[in-house]
């Protein structure tokens, strides 16, 4: 029997140079566990979010309800932006080019879409959710679909959606007219007339939607990071801006608020610690001018995180 080998133990008959290794292991091992301890467990290697704050909204989200998520499994970043129609005073209106705030329906009834100018047959994507359950117990589906337009007569989506998010020409040739997705109603040149069955828009002269709202599907929560706000130097005005959040089967509330004016310039914020819009939850930004006319700016970013556990 060697001379080295020093004794007997749970890792067996052991030379010098391995119980050395051994007892460094143990060390390790119960530093390990100090540190799990220390940090409630909550281990993240290097390349999975190594921001503080997306890692306590990562925490947050399961100590608050009840679900692991990951930001790095997910791998999706989101800025929605959007732009109001010419604003009136003293009313809420979204940041979307509809004008008003859209009237959310409960079921896929949003079904057509269609464009004002006959000119307009090209395909465009629409982005959107489904929808199952009622009240407390509704659930989104996130879709992607594909649609060629047929100038001014409507076309049906291939799914019907009850909520729209984002509309984009996918084609090489620019659109024309206004292409507007909707809700079965009666339409004139392509338009519906019950402007309140209207979802989301392309303006006549762009090749993509501008809405500064969206809903999360029920695999993805929503770590909001940071928010903008500006007001057209065409028109004087002080715009004050309200980010509202709404649950399942509840009403929507103010959960941050803004200020930009055309004299005093725009709003640029990062949140520290981030804003949390949980899952099958509907999210938009709405404003209030002081002046008839005014045009606003709305942009909100952050990052999804999907529902592992």
């Amino acid at each position: 029997m060697s001379s080295r080998i020093l004794q007997q133990n749970e890792y067996g008959l052991l030379t010098q140079d391995e119980l050395f290794f051994a007892n460094e292991n143990e060390i390790i091992i119960r530093e390990t566990e100090e540190l799990e301890q220390m940090f409630g467990g909550w281990q993240r290697r290097t390349y999975e979010v190594p921001d503080g704050k997306l890692v306590q909204a990562e925490r947050e989200i399961q100590s608050t309800f009840g679900d692991v998520v990951s930001i790095d499994k997910k791998a999706k970043s989101l800025i929605k932006f959007g732009r109001t129609s010419p604003l009136s005073t003293n009313s809420f209106e979204t940041i979307w080019t509809v004008g008003g705030n859209e009237v959310y329906v409960s079921g896929n009834t949003i079904t057509h879409v269609s464009s004002s100018s006959a000119l307009d047959t090209q395909e465009v994507t629409i982005e959107g959710h489904t929808v199952s359950g009622t009240g407390f117990d509704q659930e989104f589906t996130f879709v992607v679909q594909n649609i060629v337009t047929n100038g001014q007569t409507p076309v049906a989506l291939t799914t019907p959606l009850a909520r729209t998010s984002r509309m984009y020409n996918n084609n090489g040739q620019e659109l024309v007219g206004r292409v507007v997705v909707y809700e079965d109603t009666s339409v004139v040149g392509g338009i519906p007339s019950d402007q309140t069955k209207i979802h989301i828009d392309i303006p006549a002269g762009f090749q993509s939607s501008f809405k500064a709202a969206t809903t999360f599907s029920n695999e993805d929560y929503y770590v909001l990071t940071g928010a903008y706000g500006a007001v057209s130097l065409k028109q004087t005005a002080a715009v004050d801006f309200y980010l509202e959040v709404r649950l399942p089967g509840k009403t929507f509330r103010q959960v941050a608020l803004f200020t930009a004016s055309s004299s005093g310039g725009a709003f640029n914020l990062e949140f520290d610690p981030s804003i949390i819009i949980p899952k099958n939850s509907d999210v938009r930004l709405r404003c209030e001018s002081s002046s008839n006319n005014a045009v606003a700016f709305g942009v909100f970013k952050g990052y999804l995180a999907k529902v592992t556990g």
